[in-house]
């Protein structure tokens, strides 16, 4: 995976200024070499390191580990509840310093982006608590890389001291500090040859280039960024934060902030990296078992249809059998089996009577071979024909025998396929996941109708008093199924709500009722104003938890349950609710109709089908977003199907 340049870092270390004063509350290590930082700064913000590759923040975030490294638990220790106060790259370098200030200690995180980095723990005085990788001993003091000359440093006088008799492109790359991508640019934007050796150079070609590298870096100074991905035949290329000439030709697309750019063409390539290892090991032994039990099945059917054939065919050919094995009991008491096989032989030549049907004798079995029907078939002349038959049909029953125990096997396989390919399908679609800024009502079931209007409902009874009590408002109008088992269903602003957004409102109460689990198509649902809703008893009542009674008039409604669930990329969530409501906000989705599939099932179905509706360069995103947990927060109670 491509490393991130020294422009790279200076890009994107300047957007992480968004982060100073951020509090850092949990870390996560994903073996070996990657690490992400939850830090709260004007809301949450997810920061990933990779040694020797890449950092910047991530919208993209993988789920957490179960059990987290002791380097995960070291880091926590010291820098939980800190308060970032500086993130700087060190001397145009691949080399990041994360300052963490906690209980008046300071701590240092040092991030190596450069081949084979590292990251590091270091105290203020950059003397190292805990490397990630063992290249450092805790209790020494960090040594950065060399200094080396950076384009910063670049005059015409010191150009013109680094020149050598090697190609000009790898002068600047490695004396020059520009690295190769860099190097070649500038050797385009000047008009040289990158092949020249750098002492052949001509005073107006160093100029050249002089001008070219103050051309391609000012930007970089400067701040004056255009960050981007560039395509190639349409994969993701290269991440970038100024243009470049070399890929004039290439399409391009653009983001708003290099951190953006970043974390879409590392997700790209993790999700591709997943794809691509989709397979595990366990899975493939098991479709290898399973092709090798299949062969076995082929031969073994073959086989017993061929010794039931035989079986059937000497019956069939009894007289014909029979003569043939009387001739040959015959002969055989006045001549010998030598004799008998040269006469055989004499006679074939003939190519006359029933000897045209003997293919040969097996003196030590005392048998004769013929040709009958197609098939070959040995005659043993001690037995009568029905014993020579059974013979046969015995054998087809014995391999029927051995044929049934591969068929459990077979079964057997296979479930361990569905299961191993239910953990692959699990891992493959929760890989990534979005992190993202939530909406007070999200933790509620909750859509927005076709018109704009937000609807909320609860996921039990204490929800449902919460809903009613706190959220429901005089302006509202509240939902119900005429049986209990229903979420309160609230619309905001729902007396100003078309008739449309009603009936999707409606229609959402029914489909998340007991209805759905209970396998009805259709419910009775009526709505009332909120003044109309009592949530104390009348006296001499008892009212449950959660529940209220009506006073006044209700308006009914019957609405058919339906439900779909899909993506919507703009505002990076799951929507689920009314597939009227989800249709008209998602990019993909999927409807999903009352069926006989459990909520972890259909949810992994789910995730996988909208994956494979996405276009291909959004399929990572879709993935990200669309986990089985995140589905499942959409499914009504009780068992579904995708709807086809």
């Amino acid at each position: 995976m491509k490393s991130m340049s020294a422009v790279d870092v200076r890009a994107c270390v300047r957007e992480l200024q968004s982060l100073i004063n951020g509090r850092v509350d949990k870390i996560y290590h994903y073996p070996p070499g990657e690490i992400r930082i939850k830090i709260y700064a004007d809301g949450r913000r997810d920061l990933t390191i990779e040694a020797g590759t890449r950092i910047h923040l991530t919208k993209f975030a993988k789920e957490s580990p179960r059990i987290p490294s002791s380097f995960a638990m070291l880091l926590r220790k010291h820098l939980e509840g800190g308060r970032i106060r500086k993130i700087e790259q060190h001397d145009f370098d691949r080399v990041v310093l994360i300052e963490v200030e906690r209980k008046d200690t300071k701590r240092i995180i040092i991030a190596e982006l450069f081949s084979k980095g590292n990251i590091i723990l270091a105290d203020e005085n950059l003397q190292i608590i805990m490397p990630l990788k063992p290249m450092f001993k805790p209790g020494e003091k960090y040594r950065f890389p060399e200094p080396r000359l950076t384009p910063m440093d670049i005059s015409p006088e010191t150009l013109e001291s680094i020149l050598e008799k090697r190609e000009i492109v790898k002068v600047l790359a490695t004396k020059g500090g520009l690295g190769g991508l860099y190097a070649e640019e500038v050797c385009l934007r000047a008009g040289i040859d990158k092949n020249k050796y750098a002492d052949e150079l001509s005073k107006e070609e160093l100029d050249k280039i002089y001008n070219a590298i103050k051309s391609v870096f000012d930007p970089v100074y400067k701040g004056e960024f255009k960050p981007h991905i560039v395509l190639n035949n349409g994969e993701y290329f290269d991440v970038l934060p100024i243009e470049l000439q070399r890929y004039a030709e290439l399409e391009k697309k653009y983001f708003e902030t290099f951190n953006d750019a970043l974390d879409e063409f590392y997700s790209h390539k993790i999700m591709d990296s997943i794809e691509e290892k989709k397979e595990s090991e366990v899975l493939i032994k098991l479709k290898n078992r399973l092709e090798k039990q299949l062969e076995t099945k082929k031969a073994f059917e073959e086989k017993i249809e061929r010794y039931r054939k035989i079986g059937d065919s000497i019956y069939e050919n009894y007289t014909t059998i029979e003569k043939i094995m009387e001739a040959f009991r015959q002969a055989r008491q006045k001549m010998s089996w030598d004799e008998i096989s040269r006469l055989v032989k004499e006679k074939k030549k003939e190519g006359k009577g029933l000897i045209s049907l003997v293919e040969g004798v097996k003196p030590e079995k005392n048998t004769v071979v013929v040709r009958i029907a197609g098939e070959v078939v040995e005659l043993d002349l001690n037995k009568s024909i029905p014993q020579i038959a059974d013979d046969y049909y015995e054998k087809a029953k014995k391999i029927k025998s051995k044929l049934d125990g591969l068929l459990k096997a077979i079964e057997k396989t296979k479930q361990e396929m569905e299961r191993a390919e239910e953990l692959e399908a699990k891992r493959y679609v929760k890989s990534l996941r979005v992190v993202r800024r939530r909406e007070w009502y999200e933790r509620f079931r909750w859509f927005i109708t076709s018109d704009g209007f937000l609807v909320i409902g609860g996921r039990n009874a204490a929800m449902n008093e919460e809903i009613v009590s706190k959220y429901m408002e005089s302006n509202d109008l509240f939902f119900h199924t005429q049986s209990p088992g229903a979420p309160a269903t609230v619309m905001k602003k729902g007396q100003e709500a078309p008739e449309t957004s009603i009936f999707e409102a409606a229609q959402f109460a029914a489909s998340y009722s007991v209805l759905w689990k209970e396998g009805k198509y259709s419910g009775e649902v009526y709505y009332v104003k909120p003044e109309q809703v009592k949530r104390a008893a009348k006296a001499g009542e008892y009212l449950a938890r959660g529940s209220f009674y009506i006073e006044g008039k209700r308006n009914y409604l019957s609405v058919p349950l339906s439900c779909a669930i899909g993506v919507e990329l703009e505002k990076l969530r799951v929507l689920g609710g009314p597939p009227s409501a989800v249709k008209k906000y998602c990019d993909y989705y999927v409807e999903i109709e009352i069926g006989d599939k459990d909520a972890n099932t259909i949810a992994v179905e789910i995730a996988s089908k909208l994956v494979e509706m996405a276009k291909e360069d959004e399929k990572y995103v879709v993935r990200s977003i669309a986990t089985p947990d995140e589905i499942m927060k959409f499914l009504p109670p009780g068992k579904s199907r995708i709807k086809e």
